[in-house]
């Protein structure tokens, strides 16, 4: 498989929201990206949907950019970043909305940088008893997992259906661990069958121990998201 990057060109477009810098092609879209909401209209809200203060020449009506629902300004006053929907500036959101991107920013920031920057594991596929150097990483279109060695892999990150995280140090008494490994399953296209991928951090000189268990754990939150990313 190849090519995962050839449909990355991006193009600037205006919504009611704000500008967003969008993937041309929306099958090269992030698969941690948001839609943008539908607005409540505004003969809808007569009223804050918060604080229930009526609108008025004075009291102005606010869309938040996130769940689009009717807010005061007091209710929908802050400014936030929301990559997840590709806004090129801060948008206004409300309380509960700015709360959750603000948790995501440390998420797209830091975890899918990691990811992005890629570490060197053995990878073994299925049940195959040998085992290949290779990097990993999650591409800059955050629609696939490439690895890199004698051979060449790309997982289409929706096709993976479950991840687990391999550790090593747990006691009963609690304690900390290590990770060490990841076993992936996931589809290849035009087959409904599960294949499995094992990943073992590397345990010599050559290869950066701690940034492989770096890019494991960001792995292991990006898999254990949920409401975070919505994906694996």
């Amino acid at each position: 498989m190849s090519g995962c990057e050839g449909r990355d060109a991006k193009k600037l477009v205006r919504s009611p929201s704000g500008l967003r810098m969008v993937p041309e092609h929306r099958s090269a879209r992030s698969p941690f990206g948001l839609d943008e909401p539908p607005w409540v209209p505004d003969k809808e809200c007569p009223r804050c949907m918060q604080c229930d203060t009526k609108f008025d020449f004075i009291t102005r009506k606010h869309h938040c950019r996130r769940c689009g629902k009717c807010f005061c300004d007091k209710c929908c006053s802050k400014k936030v970043p929301l990559p997840r929907m590709c806004f090129v500036d801060p948008v206004r959101q409300c309380a509960e909305c700015a709360l959750i991107s603000q948790k995501e920013t440390e998420f797209y920031d830091k975890q899918l940088k990691v990811l992005m920057n890629g570490a060197t594991f053995f990878v073994t596929l299925g049940t195959s008893d040998k085992s290949e150097l290779m990097v990993c990483r999650l591409s800059n279109n955050q629609r696939y997992l490439v690895l890199d060695g004698d051979s060449h892999y790309e997982i289409e990150i929706m096709q993976i259906s479950t991840v687990q995280i391999l550790t090593e140090g747990f006691t009963p008494g609690g304690g900390n661990t290590r990770a060490i490994g990841m076993v992936l399953q996931f589809k290849v296209p035009g087959s409904e069958e599960l294949t499995q991928m094992k990943f073992t951090a590397c345990e010599d000189f050559s290869c950066n121990k701690k940034l492989s268990a770096s890019w494991l754990a960001a792995m292991h939150k990006v898999s254990k998201g949920g409401k975070t990313s919505r994906v694996l």
